[in-house]
């Protein structure tokens, strides 16, 4: 089977198909509702076989980012968890750069809360890059200079002592045109730190069905499919290690970080080391992925049966996995709500989305289409005064 997309790491097309992803996504929405998660038979790399272009999804960062809103995004200063998780990364990387003197460049700085972190350490020389018009005005906000741009468009060359890539390379169609681009960035035996989701422990962490499978997330690194990236440009290897990320109360979620060093020197390309356990971790997350997604489903058909007409609380990606996969697709739904401002007035499965404070004069079941920040949902519906009955995917309400 040949896959619209080659393997983005050794550009193979000998492929496995371990998934079929599907999503209901708001009309309008750039990226695609469906594809195969694959892996390549070459090297072992987990992808998404996609035909969304590298275009489209810079399309879709620059005007559909859900990190805008400082309160629901992340990359800020604003989320506790993810600021404490900014500040020991940027920790990280002035233990390895040793000079207060050193310029860093941030690529998909978000809301500046890197820089921010870096800049609280005595670093001055910062400068944050991302497709997000609002997150650059919110990084500048911090004091940090920030432009609206991407991976793959012209730059300042030869002027960083230091590329940061933190939670960025899973999110690019093209990840070699992305390495060229950074190789151009930095200065001569200038610093790349890379940092993404670590998909060899997707199952250790595995909190909401196929959470990983998602519209933005296109890459699942291992440390070796990490090493190969870098190997193919030259970059010399300095360290690596993984580390658990808080984010929520009793939940984490699994990374992968390294160091490289840029090569002075042209040198011959190092041989690919082919992932022989990535491919088991997956198939296993898949399955047990499935089975929750099977209990899930159960649960809202036994609510939809003595309530068919019912409120949608969370338009995220389990949301849009949910209405294309389960019985939620056959629900009678008043409305969806949703905290993030971005998603306001966009249109999902025929209704519009709407903000809190829409639904006071409806008594109609919430169901909180989310995992992750059920509880807080929960609290919230209670604080505005609503009477309705609160429905979670799993587990009950305390």
């Amino acid at each position: 089977m040949k896959p619209q997309r080659p393997c983005p790491i050794c550009k193979k097309e000998e492929i496995k198909v371990l998934h079929n992803q599907q999503f209901e996504l708001p009309e309008r929405h750039p990226l695609a509702a469906g594809y195969d998660v694959v892996a390549c038979t070459n090297c072992g790399f987990i992808y998404a076989d996609t035909a969304v272009t590298q275009v489209d999804y810079d399309r879709f960062y620059a005007e559909h980012s859900k990190y805008e809103d400082v309160k629901t995004g992340t990359g800020g200063v604003d989320n506790p968890f993810d600021w404490n998780r900014q500040q020991e990364t940027a920790l990280q990387i002035v233990r390895v750069l040793r000079n207060t003197n050193a310029a860093i460049l941030d690529v998909g700085c978000a809301n500046g809360g890197m820089l921010k972190a870096l800049k609280e350490l005595g670093y001055e020389k910062l400068c944050g890059i991302d497709p997000s018009p609002i997150c650059v005005e919110n990084t500048k906000r911090l004091g940090v200079e920030a432009y609206q741009g991407s991976l793959f468009l012209p730059f300042k060359e030869n002027a960083y002592d230091c590329v940061i890539l933190s939670h960025t390379l899973e999110h690019v169609q093209d990840l070699h045109g992305a390495l060229l681009w950074i190789e151009k960035r930095l200065k001569p035996s200038g610093i790349l730190y890379i940092e993404t989701p670590d998909a060899s422990r997707y199952l250790d962490f595995l909190y909401a069905p196929l959470q990983d499978f998602n519209t933005e997330h296109i890459n699942h690194f291992s440390l070796t499919s990490l090493m190969n990236l870098a190997n193919m440009h030259n970059f010399i290897f300095l360290s690596a290690n993984t580390k658990d990320l808080v984010v929520g109360s009793n939940m984490y979620y699994p990374a992968v970080f390294g160091f490289w060093r840029k090569n002075k020197e042209a040198v011959q390309m190092m041989q690919l080391k082919k992932d022989e356990v990535l491919f088991r971790k997956i198939e296993e997350y898949i399955f047990r992925s499935k089975q929750m997604l099977s209990d899930i489903d159960a649960r809202i058909a036994q609510l939809i049966s003595r309530s068919p007409s019912l409120i949608v609380w969370g338009t995220g990606q389990l949301a849009m996995k949910l209405l294309a996969e389960t019985s939620l697709a056959h629900a009678d739904i008043l409305a969806f709500v949703d905290n993030n401002p971005i998603n306001h007035g966009k249109i999902l499965h025929g209704k519009i989305i709407i903000q809190p404070q829409d639904i006071t004069n409806m008594d109609a079941p919430i169901l909180i289409t989310t995992l992750l920040h059920h509880q807080s949902i929960a609290e919230q519906i209670r604080k505005m005064g609503l009477k309705n009955e609160i429905v979670f995917l799993q587990g009950e309400l305390e």
